[in-house]
């Protein structure tokens, strides 16, 4: 349950923040994620359907502000 409320929050924030038109996203349980372009850490663009098409599953890493030289 944790796992799937976890996902599903980083799913909305990312949904909401990558969308270009802005429009408003409401997901339930069960629904599937609307596919979204976001920048990898080298720039390039990465499209979730493409990602799922060689991988079972995608995780999103978002580091807000994150300037550490580490």
């Amino acid at each position: 349950m944790k796992r799937l409320l976890f996902f599903s929050c980083a799913l909305l924030l990312i949904t909401a923040c990558s969308s270009s038109d802005r429009r408003a996203v409401t997901l339930q349980d069960g629904n599937r994620v609307p596919d979204f372009t976001l920048p990898d850490q080298k720039g390039e663009m990465v499209t979730l359907s493409n990602v799922l098409t060689t991988h079972r599953g995608a995780v999103i890493a978002f580091y807000p502000r994150d300037d550490s030289s580490n």
